[in-house]
């Protein structure tokens, strides 16, 4: 289960990783407005929260035999792939995959809302300096 776990969690951060710089160096490209960078961060991270929690809740319904996660498993635990081949094995893995999704949804979340947070701060303060 705990490998099952981890190949999950690197083929979700594989993908979120690129996300994060994509949002970063949207941000980087936006820093002379120090608020609108991090309000455009807050936004694209909410978007990637959103895509996160999508896919956790279409994760039971998908077929995961032909992608990234099943070929680590396979090439990972070779037996263990063969095992995981039946039906009880296909929802032991969407549910695995379903979990980590929302455990990183909830990260992302977070995110968000700190980057959001301080965009605010940022507008307030500017509002108040005149």
């Amino acid at each position: 289960m705990d490998t099952l776990r981890t190949l999950a969690d690197h083929s979700i951060r594989r993908v979120l990783g690129g996300l994060a710089l994509g949002i970063a160096l949207i941000m980087a490209g936006l820093a002379a407005e120090p608020p609108l960078a991090l309000q455009s961060g807050a936004l694209l991270t909410a978007a990637v929260w959103l895509g996160l929690w999508g896919a956790a809740q279409r994760a039971p319904d998908m077929d995961l035999r032909g992608g990234a996660l099943w070929r680590q498993l396979s090439v990972l635990a070779g037996e263990g792939a063969r095992q995981m081949r039946g039906a009880e094995g296909h929802r032991r893995l969407a549910a695995i995959l379903a979990e980590r999704l929302l455990w990183h949804a909830d990260r992302t979340a977070l995110a968000a809302l700190g980057l959001g947070l301080a965009a605010l701060l940022l507008h307030a303060l500017r509002f108040l300096r005149g």
